[in-house]
C-alpha cells in the first residue's frame, strides 16, 4: 500500500469509529477479518479505536467457502459476549454480522455492529461511501415507518417481475423494518459501510409471484438474467438458461433451504454506483434486492448456510397503494409528505 493509501485508510478508520459507530472510551471493539483482508484496513481501525481510549481485539477467522461464509469460530463467538462493538472486515467470507450469535446479541441490545465485508479500500472512498449519512438515516427512518404501517409490499418491473409479500409486524432489533443507513451508534443497531437500505423478512409463507433478476447476485458469477417463481415463501421454479441459472440450480440441488425467501430490501443511497458489484448496487437508490436462504438476522427461524442478495432494476414498488419507487425512481416528495 502506498503512502496516500495509508493516509486514506487512517482517515477512513477515524470516520468509521467516531462518526458511524460513536465509539466511547473504555468500550471493547472486536474487529473480525480473514486472511484476504487488507492488513492496513484493520490496523487503521485498531489505531482509531485506541486513539479514543477504547480497547480493540483483532480476530482472524478462516476463509470460508460460499456455503459456510457466515460461520464464526467458537473463540470469536465467545469474544462477542464481551464486546460492545463488532466491525466485520472479512474480504473472502460472508458478513460476520449475519452470524446467529450476532443476531442474538443485537436482539438483546448488547452489541452494535458495522459490516465492511467483501470490499477493498477503494470501495470505501467512492460511490455509496460518499453519501451524506445523516440525511440517509433520516430518509431510511421515514421509509421504514411507511413500510411498517403497510400490510403488503408489491414489486413489478418492465423485465417481468410481479411479486408480492405480506409485511411482518413483529420487531427485529426493536423495529419491524430494519434501517441500515451507515450509522450504528446505539446498542442493537447494525449498519454497513458503504450503506443505504431498509429491509425486512416477509411475513411467513406470504411471498408469491415471479422475480426476474437482472442485477448482480451474491455468490454468483455473471450478469445474465434469470427468473424465479415463488409460492408460499419458497422458490418453486428456476429458469433462464444462462450460466447463473446453472450455478443456482446446483446450489438448490445441494441445499433446499436456499429456496427460502429470506429478505426484501430497498436501496436508498443516491451516490451508489452501477458497477456490477452487488454490495454497492443493492444500496443504490431505487434498486430492489430479494435474498434467499437464512433469515435469522431478520428475526426468522429458517436456518441456512447461505444468505444471498439478488438485485433487480427499475422496479415499481407499492406499500399497499402508496407508490414508493416508480420504475426505479424514489418518489421522494411523496415520501417526505406521507412520513411527516
Amino acid at each position: 500500500m502506498n503512502r496516500q493509501r495509508i493516509i486514506d485508510a487512517i482517515d477512513l478508520a477515524n470516520k468509521i469509529v467516531r462518526r458511524h459507530l460513536d465509539v466511547q472510551p473504555g468500550e471493547n471493539v472486536l474487529i473480525v477479518a480473514d486472511p484476504e483482508t487488507d492488513m492496513e484496513i484493520y490496523l487503521a481501525l485498531a489505531g482509531a479505536v485506541q486513539s479514543l481510549g477504547a480497547e480493540y481485539t483483532v480476530s482472524l477467522m478462516p476463509t470460508r467457502g460460499k456455503e459456510r461464509a457466515t460461520y464464526l469460530t467458537k473463540p470469536i463467538e465467545n469474544a462477542l459476549e464481551a464486546s460492545d462493538v463488532l466491525i466485520g472486515v472479512t474480504k473472502a467470507s460472508g458478513a460476520p454480522t449475519y452470524a446467529r450469535k450476532v443476531a442474538e446479541l443485537l436482539g438483546k441490545k448488547k452489541l452494535r455492529a458495522l459490516s465492511m465485508v467483501m470490499r477493498e479500500l477503494d470501495n470505501y472512498l467512492k460511490g455509496a461511501a460518499t453519501a451524506d449519512y445523516e440525511e440517509l438515516e433520516n430518509l431510511g427512518q421515514r421509509v421504514a415507518r411507511l413500510w411498517a404501517n403497510a400490510s403488503e409490499i408489491r414489486i413489478r418491473s418492465e423485465s417481468g417481475s410481479d411479486f408480492r409479500a405480506g409485511v411482518t409486524k413483529e420487531p427485529v432489533m426493536g423495529h419491524p423494518v430494519i434501517v441500515e443507513c451507515g450509522l450504528a451508534r446505539e446498542p442493537g443497531r447494525e449498519a454497513a459501510f458503504s450503506d443505504g437500505e431498509v429491509s425486512q423478512r416477509p411475513f411467513a409463507g406470504s411471498a408469491e409471484g415471479r422475480l426476474v433478476i437482472d442485477g448482480p447476485v451474491a455468490g454468483l458469477r455473471g450478469l445474465d438474467p434469470f427468473e424465479l417463481d415463488v409460492e408460499g415463501g419458497k422458490v418453486t421454479r428456476l429458469s433462464g438458461g444462462g450460466n447463473r441459472t446453472r450455478q443456482l440450480a446446483s446450489v438448490f440441488s445441494r441445499m433446499s433451504c436456499a429456496k427460502h425467501i429470506a429478505e426484501i430490501g430497498l436501496g436508498l443511497n443516491p451516490e451508489a454506483l452501477h458497477n456490477g458489484d452487488f454490495e454497492e448496487e443493492k444500496k443504490g437508490q431505487g434498486n430492489v434486492h430479494v435474498a434467499i436462504g437464512d433469515d435469522n438476522f431478520y428475526g426468522g427461524s429458517h436456518a441456512c448456510a447461505i444468505h444471498w442478495d439478488m438485485v433487480l432494476y427499475e422496479a415499481t414498488v407499492w406499500l399497499d397503494d402508496f407508490v414508493l419507487f416508480d420504475k426505479g425512481k424514489l418518489q421522494l416528495e411523496r415520501v417526505l409528505e406521507a412520513s411527516a
